[in-house]
């Protein structure tokens, strides 16, 4: 059951402070140049940020919803274009971006398998110019396998003066399919009423290893691994990674 495309109106829920991010991946992007990829998108607030700040985004998701919600919100910021697309079916008509990242704690992880993993890197790849570059953050397989019962989530700083939303979550992670499922239920509370619906997502977990030998399969070359957005060294046992991957030039 995945109702994500019901939760393009509610997706910033949380309005969290997302800056520190944002700048972050800036940044990032500016060493290679003003041409910038971002793949599963959501709403594409990231991108419109990047937009904002002087580089040319191209940001995308599978979900029409989410994309037409973009649209409506930063629909009007120059250099920003969202389209609806697939990260394991792209074909855009330009193969010329400096940079392309996939963040956060989950994007990639909702790739089901590492057959899938491959098919988007061979995806990104075509479309990155030689030397351009494909930054991943990523979250590494438990050790050991555990489950959370049903809680309740309020926001951290509420996002709507019209309505209230809040989640339910349970969740639990196999350790030996490297696999962390989620129910979450949400709840849309206003002047009508509640309604709520049921998403149920699993994302999938993979070793450093296996995402490396895969971007090197896929012609890129690993130039950097760090554990932190702070660039401290990556070490087995560090709970995140983020990976450098440029894109091969040919001899």
């Amino acid at each position: 059951m995945n109702n994500y495309e019901k939760q393009a109106l509610v997706w910033d829920w949380d309005a969290f402070d997302d800056m520190p991010e944002y700048k972050y991946w800036l940044g990032y992007a500016s060493r290679f140049g003003k041409n910038v990829l971002l793949p599963m998108c959501a709403h594409g607030k990231a991108g419109a940020y990047l937009a904002e700040n002087g580089l040319y985004v191209t940001a995308f998701d599978i979900t029409p919803n989410m994309i037409a919600e973009g649209k409506k919100r930063f629909g009007h910021i120059p250099g920003l274009q969202l389209i609806t697309a697939d990260i394991l079916d792209l074909s855009l008509p330009r193969a010329d971006f400096d940079f392309a990242y996939i963040a956060g704690n989950g994007d990639l992880h909702l790739l089901s398998s590492i057959a899938d993993v491959e098919s988007a890197f061979l995806q990104l790849h075509r479309h990155l110019r030689p030397g351009g570059c494909l930054a991943l953050e990523l979250t590494m397989p438990f050790v050991d396998s555990w489950s959370s019962p049903r809680q309740i989530f309020h926001p951290r700083v509420p996002g709507y003066t019209d309505k209230k939303i809040y989640k339910a979550n349970e969740s639990s992670y196999d350790t030996a399919k490297q696999r962390h499922c989620i129910r979450q239920e949400v709840f849309v509370e206003d002047t009508s009423g509640t309604k709520s619906f049921v998403q149920e997502i699993c994302l999938q977990y993979y070793t450093r290893d296996v995402i490396t030998e895969t971007l090197v399969k896929c012609g890129f070359d690993i130039s950097g691994e760090w554990s932190s957005r702070q660039n401290e060294p990556w070490k087995p046992g560090d709970p995140t990674l983020i990976i450098e991957a440029l894109k091969l030039i040919p001899a």
